[in-house]
């Protein structure tokens, strides 16, 4: 069986295998994707209304890639985002105009993110193979590493100077590599679905705590909102089997009538609640990214854009000749183990953070009562009345944090030219 190379092998699309795979392409690297699915169809999806929260910071990241434009005309402004406990006091208001934004991030249809992403694998020329799942990671021999890939017509051999796993929760790369993972299932489902409320949402996003767990609407398109609606497995399941009127009574006894009477609008899906996190991202020449090597709690819709910082993070790691004087390119073997432990260093602290603080809000909110919910309302109140508290929670919330532009903007401009 003749053995066929590439510089990085991707197990795994959707937005973060697509994103990594098109912006190291451009890089200069030979980029073989490996996706399980079958290549979109145009119109495959006409009911999809599944939409992707964007803080700020991703929405610039995309922007200097050059990948915003086509997205921006059917994305809808988070403008502002209303913190609140149900049955208690505190109350949180960000706001995008106190810090002289437009909007504090955006929600994004995944029918427009994932077939943009698509056209930009195939511009940036990446090799995509569809229908294809990893069957197997082999030793390292002269700087590659070898995986064997189960495809339509078989399996096939390859190796890679590095192999990038973006396979999601499950991961079977992360497995096949032998890395450790830290796995909690909360005692916890979330229904996603869509509704139309009564009046104009204007921009404005609202996570709300209860009792049962943290209940989330996303302004969509049309008017509509996204509903993220987190209860015990239980609870769920009993939800599910109710007729939409009653179901949408339930909810609306619990989010109130801010919005006036919610209208269903759309299916509702059902997704199990699992904390997964890899301490050690990185193995001789391969990493995870995304769900991979994080999965966090939906409260405060960080998983997407913690998984986005991961690209940031690996251009940054493989960019070479700053602050030394030399002309600034990529660094010609993207499996160095210098390069990876250098990565594994730079997303330790946010990865981190963002696992402890979703889960803290996952969690640490359940049964507020007593002096221990006063307390939390008490410190809500003071973070919504105390500018400077409130403009860290709101920079959290944007996903400002420190990202390689530089890199961003060296690829996006139209003579970048390969470094690998």
């Amino acid at each position: 069986m003749t053995e066929q190379r590439s510089d990085i092998a991707i197990v795994g699309g959707g937005p973060v295998g697509g994103l990594a795979a098109c912006t190291l392409a451009r890089a200069g690297y030979a980029v073989t994707l490996f996706e399980r699915g079958a290549p979109p169809a145009p119109d495959a999806h006409p009911n999809d209304t599944r939409g992707y929260a964007l803080a700020a910071g991703s929405v610039q990241f995309l922007d200097d890639l050059g990948y915003w434009a086509p997205l921006a005309e059917r994305a809808t402004a988070i403008r502002s985002i209303v913190v609140s406990r149900r049955g208690g006091l505190g109350r949180v208001h960000l706001n995008a105009a106190d810090h002289g934004r437009h909007a504090l991030g955006q929600v994004v249809p995944a029918v427009a993110l994932e077939p943009m992403l698509d056209a930009a694998c195939r511009d940036a020329g990446v090799d995509v193979r569809h229908h294809s799942t990893l069957a197997g990671v082999g030793e390292v021999t002269d700087d590659q590493r070898a995986l064997r890939i189960r495809g339509a017509d078989g399996e096939s051999t390859w190796a890679a100077r590095l192999i990038l796993a973006a396979d999601g929760i499950q991961s079977p790369t992360r497995k096949a590599l032998g890395l450790p993972v830290n796995r909690l299932r909360y005692a916890a489902d979330a229904l996603v679905f869509d509704v139309l409320p009564a009046r104009s949402h204007n921009g404005q996003a609202f996570e709300r705590f209860t009792d049962e767990g943290p209940l989330a609407l996303l302004p969509q398109a049309e008017g509509r909102m996204n509903v993220v609606w987190v209860a015990p497995p239980e609870t769920c399941e009993r939800r599910l089997e109710l007729g939409e009127a009653e179901r949408l009574r339930e909810l609306q006894a619990r989010f109130g009538w801010t919005l006036g009477r919610l209208r269903p609008a759309g299916r509702v899906v059902r997704f199990p609640l699992e904390r997964v996190h890899a301490p050690e991202p990185v193995a001789d020449r391969a990493l995870l990214l995304g769900n991979a090597a994080h999965a966090v709690h939906p409260v405060a819709g960080q998983g997407l854009n913690l998984a986005l910082r991961d690209v940031a993070t690996l251009l940054g790691a493989l960019r070479e000749g700053r602050g030394q004087g030399g002309a600034p390119g990529f660094v010609a073997d993207p499996g160095a183990p210098a390069t990876l432990a250098a990565y594994a260093r730079a997303r330790r602290a946010d990865v981190n953070g963002v696992v402890a603080a979703t889960d803290f809000l996952a969690r640490g909110m359940l049964h507020a009562a007593g002096l221990r919910g006063h307390a939390l309302g008490s410190g809500m109140m003071a973070v919504d009345r105390l500018r400077p508290a409130r403009d860290r929670l709101a920079q959290a919330a944007m996903g400002l944090g420190p990202l390689p532009r530089h890199t961003a903007r060296h690829l996006a401009r139209p003579d970048t030219g390969g470094g690998a």
